[in-house]
């Protein structure tokens, strides 16, 4: 798919898909005017190419991160009460020790 896009000093400023719609919008931004529309085939998200390895590593942390704290939310298990259980201080069910390695597993990704 065709992204179009404009960039100031390798930033990119704004994009679309709909050339006129980014052309359209420019006429009400002044602080643009000059730069050119240009176009590509790359992949463009949040205003960055989208296909670099540094975007997708940032993304799939995010992605992690919010599967960690939905978990979290979901039972209860912060950090502090996740190390306290794996240190065998409170002892608890299977089925608690099961969900504290899930989000463990998880977790320990981002603390890489």
């Amino acid at each position: 798919m065709t992204t179009y896009y404009i960039e100031q000093n390798g930033q990119i400023l704004l994009h679309d898909t709909d050339r006129n719609k980014l052309e359209n919008t420019l006429r009400f931004m002044p602080q643009y005017e000059g730069l050119t529309v240009q176009e590509s085939e790359r992949p463009i998200e949040n205003c960055q190419w989208a296909d670099t390895e540094e975007y997708m590593a940032a993304k799939h942390k995010q992605e992690v991160e919010a599967q960690v704290a939905a978990l979290e939310a979901e039972t209860g298990l912060t950090r502090p009460l996740r190390e306290t259980i794996t240190a065998g201080q409170i002892a608890v069910s299977s089925y608690v020790q099961g969900k504290v390695q899930e989000i463990e597993t998880l977790a320990t990704e981002l603390r890489q």
